[in-house]
């Protein structure tokens, strides 16, 4: 993996953390809202533990980096650690997306699905 493949990577990987809140929903109802609190909080448990090891990976890999006579190979494991982090953390959100869609009403799908591929467009 190159640099400009890095580079694009963590830039995606920042553009897709970012979650979708009841206040991107059209008129969530009470229970609704509820649901939305208990997803959210049940999501950012989940993801406790990858994101913990996500910090750890990269703050080892920037030490990794300043060090004298670093192994090239030694820098891609911690890389593939890293990512394999971050991947965990990607498929429980994406998977918090879709759960998310099961308690809207047809009407609300199509704000809430316009957020998400809002989400899309690269900055």
């Amino acid at each position: 993996m190159n640099a400009q493949h890095i580079k694009t990577l963590v830039s995606l990987l920042i553009l897709f953390s970012l979650p979708l809140s009841a206040l991107e929903i059209t008129d969530p109802g009470e229970s609704q809202k509820e649901a939305i609190a208990r997803m959210h909080h049940k999501l950012h448990d989940d993801q406790a533990a990858h994101k913990a090891r996500e910090a750890k990976a990269l703050k080892e890999l920037n030490e990794m980096t300043i060090r004298e006579n670093v192994r090239v190979e030694s820098i891609n494991n911690k890389i593939d650690e890293l990512i394999d982090a971050k991947k965990q953390v990607i498929r429980l959100r994406y998977f918090h997306l879709i759960e998310m869609r099961t308690i809207l009403t047809d009407e609300q799908k199509v704000g809430y699905d316009k957020a998400v591929l809002n989400r899309s467009t690269v900055k």
